[in-house]
C-alpha cells in the first residue's frame, strides 16, 4: 500500500505520538509499504541550523518526510511553533502527484483537517487515530477554559464523524468516543512499541532489596503530566528509595524547584535527567526497579508498555490509556491516591517473591505491543475502510 501519514507534532518533537508514528511507519516500510510523513516545516529549510538536532534534521530527513511550508514559525512554551501556507491547497496536490490508497491523519486540527478536506475532494479513504484527550489540553489556548473546552470538544466531534475510521488506542477511549456520539467505525489498536524496546530485554530476577529501591518517571514535563504526585508519594517513603525523573518540557525547571526548593527533597535520592539520547533512556528503565505514572489523561502511556518491555512493573494512577495494560497484581498496580501509591511500593520492595512475578508479568504484557502485532491490525483496519 501508499500511505498518506498526516501530523502537526514531528521531529524536532518527541513524545508519544512521534513514537507511535516512527514505530508503524518503520513497521510498514520494512513490510513493503511506502508511507510518507506530511507534516509541519518547524525550523525552515533555509535557515541555519542553531542545534545538534537541527542539524541532523536539515542533513539527514528522509526522502518520505515531507513538510508543508510554514512561513510564520515562533517558540512557545519552548515548542516549536508553525503556521503553514495554504495547506489545503499543498496536501491536494501531493495526494495527486503520489495517489496515496489511503490518508491517516493523526490530530483534528490544522493539518488534520486539511488533510481530510483534500482526501475528500480527491476521493481517498481517511482514517484518524485518537491520539490524545484534546480537552484536557485546553490550558495551552489562551483563552478561559470555559470558553475552550466546548469548542475543542465540538470541534473534535465534528471532525471524527467526517472521517472514514477511527483508531482508538484503547477500550478506555473507544467508550469515551462512543459517549460523546461519534458515529464513525471505531477499531482499538493501540500504538506499537519502537523497535530498540525488544533488544537485550531479559530482566534477571531481583534478590531481596538490602539497599536503594530505584523508582522511575519518564515523561514530559507539563501540567497535565501530573508529575506534583510523584513527589507527594515520594515523601512518604524511606531513605532507602530514591526517584529518577527524565524527560523534557516547559515544567523542567519549575519541578525541580518544587522538589529541592520547596519539598525540600534530597538531591541525592532525586535526580532530574533531561531528554538522553535513546541508549541511555534503556538503561534508565533497566536498572530502575519500578516504574510510575502519574497521569490521568493518557490515552494509551506509550512509556508504560515501554517500561513494561524492560522489565520494570508499573504504578499507575486511574485513567483511560492503563486500563488495558495494567493488570493488578500481575505486571503492576493501579492505585487511587498517594497514600495507596506508597503503601503498594513498600509491599513490592518488601516482596521479592511478588516482585519478580511483576517482572516476568510486565515482560509478557509488552509482547502485545510488538510492532509485528500492531501492524497486522492496522493493515486490516486499512484494508476494511478501503
Amino acid at each position: 500500500m501508499r500511505i498518506f501519514f498526516v501530523t502537526n507534532n514531528y521531529t524536532p518533537y518527541c513524545g508519544g505520538v512521534i513514537s507511535s508514528i516512527t514505530a508503524t511507519s518503520d513497521a510498514l516500510r520494512a513490510q513493503g509499504h511506502e508511507v510518507f510523513i506530511i507534516t509541519l516545516d518547524f525550523l525552515g529549510k533555509n535557515d541555519k541550523p542553531q542545534t545538534q538536532s537541527a542539524i541532523a534534521l536539515a542533513t539527514a530527513e528522509p526522502d518520505y518526510v515531507i513538510r508543508i511550508t510554514c512561513p510564520i514559525r515562533f517558540m512557545y512554551k519552548k515548542n516549536h511553533m508553525a503556521i503553514p501556507w495554504r495547506p489545503t491547497r499543498a496536501i491536494t496536490q501531493l495526494l495527486k502527484t503520489y495517489k496515496p490508497d489511503i490518508v491517516h491523519v493523526h490530530h483534528p486540527f490544522l493539518l488534520g483537517v486539511s488533510a481530510l478536506r483534500a482526501a475528500r475532494a480527491c476521493g481517498i479513504p481517511c482514517i484518524f487515530t485518537y491520539h490524545t484527550l484534546y480537552e484536557e489540553y485546553a490550558h495551552y489556548v489562551p483563552l478561559p477554559g470555559i470558553c475552550t473546552k466546548p469548542l475543542i470538544r465540538s470541534a473534535v466531534t465534528r471532525f471524527c464523524n467526517n472521517v472514514d475510521g477511527i483508531i482508538a488506542p484503547s477500550n478506555g477511549i473507544r467508550e469515551y468516543l462512543h459517549s460523546q456520539h461519534i458515529t464513525s467505525p471505531i477499531h482499538i489498536i493501540p500504538s506499537p512499541l519502537r523497535s530498540l524496546f525488544f533488544t537485550q530485554n531479559i530482566k534477571p530476577q531481583v534478590l531481596p532489596h538490602t539497599e536503594k529501591f530505584k523508582l522511575l518517571v519518564v515523561s514530559r514535563f507539563v501540567p497535565e503530566k501530573n508529575i506534583p504526585f510523584v513527589f507527594d508519594v515520594f515523601k512518604q517513603l524511606p531513605h532507602n528509595f530514591t526517584l529518577t525523573l527524565v524527560g523534557y518540557g516547559s515544567d523542567y525547571e519549575a519541578l525541580q524547584t518544587l522538589a529541592f526548593t520547596t519539598l525540600q527533597l534530597s538531591p541525592e535520592r532525586v535526580q532530574f535527567v533531561h531528554k538522553p539520547p535513546q541508549d541511555a533512556l534503556l538503561n534508565h528503565y533497566r536498572n530502575a526497579d519500578l516504574f510510575i505514572f502519574p497521569s490521568t489523561t493518557d490515552t494509551q502511556g506509550i512509556v508504560i508498555t515501554e517500561s513494561m518491555s524492560q522489565g520494570l512493573p508499573v504504578i499507575a494512577l486511574d485513567g483511560p490509556g492503563q486500563r488495558d495494560t495494567i493488570i493488578n497484581g500481575i505486571n503492576g498496580f493501579i492505585i487511587t491516591n498517594a497514600a495507596h501509591a506508597a503503601a503498594t511500593i513498600m509491599a513490592i520492595a518488601q516482596d521479592t517473591a511478588l516482585h519478580n512475578r511483576l517482572i516476568a508479568g510486565a515482560l509478557a504484557t509488552a509482547q502485545r505491543y510488538h510492532t509485528d502485532t500492531i501492524t497486522a491490525q492496522l493493515l486490516n483496519f486499512y484494508y476494511m475502510t478501503i
